[in-house]
């Protein structure tokens, strides 16, 4: 296709056992919620993912590698290769439970500790339910840790915003702008998709 260009980029999901973020994972991979649990170790850790965006009216394929910690944060057993080469960490929290969002200083410090250079986003999962979580709390957080983006994401319903961000002339940066990609996987879906083991 002329005009299009291809970009990929490696996110990464950090954040409390039980906030939702292999849900969220499976959501964007295939498109739909997962009802019950999803023992470690059975579900891929990676999804690649090309999704079509329109930036400045120019054309983007935009390649992401998204990764699922898979529960094993719970041994606190992430490997560095995890952090490695990642360009966004998405730190989830649960609207429903203001311990998991008091618990992303902790997150927070392993992602500056092993991934200094990635773009933080802040996703409160759970949006189709009650919240718990001041609203001023989630944007005080995000505004003094300096993440490129805050957003309320249902896995379960699809409905919110996955952050996706596109460099400059191939600097790793901040575009300026995060693309809204309307459902979690309404235009990911007619894409190419495939996952890793």
């Amino acid at each position: 296709m002329a005009g299009t260009r291809s970009r990929r980029f490696k996110m990464i999901l950090l954040g409390d056992f039980g906030v939702g973020k292999t849900t969220l994972f499976h959501r964007i991979k295939l498109g739909r919620f997962l009802e019950g649990d999803h023992p470690p170790g059975q579900h891929s850790y990676t999804c690649e993912k090309t999704l079509p965006l329109k930036l400045n009216s120019r054309n983007c394929q935009v390649q992401i590698s998204l990764w699922d910690t898979a529960g094993e944060e719970r041994f606190l057993s992430l490997s560095r290769s995890y952090y490695r080469d990642a360009d966004a960490v998405l730190l989830v929290y649960s609207l429903q439970h203001l311990l998991s969002f008091d618990s992303l200083l902790h997150w927070l410090y392993l992602a500056r500790q092993y991934c200094a250079d990635a773009n933080l986003f802040l996703l409160g999962n759970k949006s189709d339910l009650e919240s718990c979580v001041p609203e001023e709390k989630a944007e005080k957080f995000a505004v003094e840790h300096g993440a490129s983006g805050r957003f309320k994401v249902s896995a379960k319903t699809g409905k919110g915003s996955v952050p996706s961000w596109l460099p400059d002339d191939g600097e790793k940066s901040t575009a300026g702008e995060i693309s809204r990609l309307g459902d979690i996987s309404s235009e990911a879906t007619a894409s190419s998709d495939f996952c890793l083991q």
